[in-house]
């Protein structure tokens, strides 16, 4: 049978122009999305450069499955180009092109899928490009998620994204934002900001926090290397200043009753440090210092005394 045979009375379409014969049947990739050919395009209808249908979107179609393999309703599906039948095992090559549209048994070599057009996400995923940026005409978002969770236990994620970096050597491994400007902007910009609202009445049991950076060290010791969950680099070009002021962190509170946080807050909160003359945290009596480093609190610079031993 042919690659995909449509059997949903309802579908999408495009209206193409192939660049070769096709059968009915065939999958192609037309400009970044996936169909399948509702009909045979003859090589009289392509030496006439006319146009045919391309199935982009349908409830039912029955596609050729690999066999070897059980289909469970609800699979993700994908297509493998290089021997032309459907799988819900990728083998790194496939496309996801749906899902099972009922469960398949190992030695099926037919399967029913919901059939919908996806990306070619082996090219990446693109909105725009360097050389000619998608334009927004408004301050909408060009991508929006919202959703809602009414469970009372687990942990929820809106959205997932995992790297596995597995060749030795290589660096970065993270999601990168750039926030690009050659004039003098507003109040306030950020390459990347993290809310969290908890409206009237909202709280946690324990820590809540609009940003959290978390390193988990490897089993075993490394050789090398210096670890943080968070790195504060700045770059200073040459000719670069320090406007008003530059600093390593920027703290402000805000809020109609800021004074609370004032009188009662924290500058920091630091857990476990441990009491110990060669760790993180020590108490001593000691009284001269030997350096410090220079704090901007409220407008006014003050000074933390460091001392260069513990005795």
């Amino acid at each position: 049978m042919a690659e995909c045979e449509l059997t949903a009375k309802t579908y999408e379409e495009l209206r193409v122009v192939p660049g070769a014969t096709k059968v009915m049947g065939d999958i192609e990739l037309y400009g970044s999305t996936y169909g399948f050919y509702l009909d045979t395009f003859s090589a009289a209808e392509f030496a006439a450069g006319e146009s045919a249908t391309l199935i982009t979107k349908a409830e039912n179609v029955k596609v050729t499955k690999i066999a070897g393999v059980v289909w469970v309703t609800g699979d993700p599906i994908f297509w493998l180009s290089a021997t032309e039948n459907f799988t819900n095992v990728d083998n790194g090559t496939g496309v996801r092109v749906g899902t099972a549209y009922q469960a398949a048994e190992s030695a099926d070599t037919v399967g029913y899928i919901n059939f919908s057009d996806h990306f070619d996400l082996s090219r990446g995923l693109h909105i725009g490009t360097s050389a000619v940026p998608y334009i927004m005409a408004a301050s909408d978002p060009i991508i929006e998620l919202f959703t809602t969770v009414a469970l009372t236990s687990g942990n929820f994620e809106s959205m997932y994204v995992k790297t596995v970096m597995a060749g030795a050597g290589a660096t970065g491994g993270r999601a990168k934002f750039i926030l690009s400007t050659d004039v003098i902007l507003g109040g306030w910009a950020n390459a990347l900001k993290a809310e969290i609202d908890f409206n009237a009445t909202g709280a946690v049991a324990g820590l809540g926090s609009a940003f959290v950076a978390e390193l988990i060290a490897a089993t075993t010791a490394p050789g090398g290397g210096n670890y943080a969950p968070l790195e504060l680099e700045i770059v200073m070009p040459s000719g670069a200043g320090v406007g008003a002021g530059m600093a390593y962190i920027y703290g402000n509170v805000q809020g109609d009753d800021k004074a609370t946080f004032a009188a009662s807050g924290y500058f920091a909160i630091i857990d476990n440090a441990g009491d110990s003359n060669t760790g993180l945290f020590y108490v001593n009596t000691k009284t001269d210092t030997d350096a410090y480093l220079r704090w901007r609190v409220n407008g006014v610079d003050y000074f933390m005394l460091m001392s260069a031993d513990v005795s």
